[in-house]
């Protein structure tokens, strides 16, 4: 079986799946801390080839176990790209640390069989009530962008302090003009290229427009990778229908 073949399929099929326990399990009282991790899925370089039976049988763990995290109050958010690169998908976990985080995902069968590398960030510094329970079905598409490093990228520079002021009430703009599902930073004391991930409600063309205008990427301090993606109906404001 083709690897971009099953990953999508193993992606699709568990979010669906995942939708009814998690909109179950937020019923449930809890004690969760207010952590966000993000995750970025990627196909390996050379992935370990599985028949179509052996595809079958680790999607149905795969989904197992995800459906087990979100019952847990581990994962809120998971979805697919929806665009023919090694990125595969994303999840969103709410946990006390990224060691606890690495820990959860690297139980997942997809990832010990060598189909999935996980990609680690965070703590995601964002505003947690804009996640909710998924519908029970059906899926809508958003535009994920990935803020990077740009060429400018100096947070020592007398100005980047007015640029970052600029930037958040761009973004606040961006929300309550209804574009913006949810954003935040990463902490870039790591010094990892990624230093960003805002969701879109609208397409890729208008996205790309959109953040044209930021003030980051407008004074070269970030730039943007854009990528459309899904995920479960419900869990952010509404997106645009799944084409």
């Amino acid at each position: 079986m083709r690897r971009i073949s099953f990953n999508s399929i193993l992606l699709i099929s568990l979010i669906a799946l995942a939708a009814s326990v998690f909109a179950q399990s937020q019923t449930q009282p809890n004690a969760r801390p207010t952590q966000y991790f993000f995750v970025l899925l990627n196909n390996p370089a050379n992935a370990p080839q599985i028949s179509k039976e052996a595809g079958e049988k680790l999607q149905e763990a795969q989904t197992a176990t995800i459906n087990k995290m979100v019952a847990e109050h581990k994962l809120l958010i998971a979805g697919p790209f929806m665009d023919d690169t090694t990125l595969r998908g994303v999840w969103v976990f709410q946990a006390e640390s990224a060691a606890q985080v690495q820990e959860w995902a690297n139980s997942a069968p997809a990832i010990n069989a060598g189909q999935l590398i996980p990609e680690l960030h965070g703590p995601w510094l964002i505003d947690g009530s804009a996640i909710h329970a998924p519908e029970p079905r059906g899926m809508e598409q958003y535009t994920l962008v990935l803020m990077k490093r740009g060429d400018k990228w100096n947070p020592n520079a007398p100005e980047f302090t007015d640029v970052m002021k600029q930037h958040h009430a761009f973004v606040k703009l961006m929300t309550d003009e209804g574009n913006l599902a949810v954003a935040g930073p990463v902490p870039f004391a790591d010094q990892g290229e990624l230093l960003g991930v805002a969701i879109f409600r609208v397409g890729a063309e208008q996205t790309a427009k959109l953040t044209q205008d930021d003030p980051m990427v407008k004074s070269g301090l970030l730039k943007t990778e854009i990528h459309p993606w899904a995920t479960c109906k419900g869990v952010l404001a509404a997106g645009l229908p799944l084409e």
